[in-house]
């Protein structure tokens, strides 16, 4: 019987390629899509689902901000009605300063 070997200590979210950032006083390990949204919101500005996702290339950035969420990192929405349309613009309170 062949066994499989895994890779010694490559366990958890520690490892890999991750950014690590600090923020309010904690520290957070992000992935690349996590880091790229996580930067566009703390530079300030309000952004739609759909300025993100042109912008950065993600197809859906609403999971990548409902993660950061589960995280602890507090990312803020306000419903915005336009040109008969409704929907929710994202970012983060204090950003503006870190750019």
């Amino acid at each position: 019987m062949n066994q499989k070997q895994h890779a010694p200590g490559a366990q958890g979210k520690h490892t890999g390629a991750f950014y690590q950032v600090l923020y309010k006083g904690k520290e957070f390990y992000l992935n690349n899509n996590e880091f790229r949204v996580f930067s566009m919101l703390i530079c300030g500005g309000q952004w739609a689902t759909f300025d993100i996702a042109e912008r950065l290339n993600i197809p859906d950035p609403r999971s990548t901000i409902r993660y950061l969420r589960k995280m602890g990192i507090d990312v803020a929405d306000v419903w915005v009605h336009e040109n008969k349309m409704r929907f929710k613009r994202y970012f983060i309170h204090g950003g503006d300063s870190v750019c």
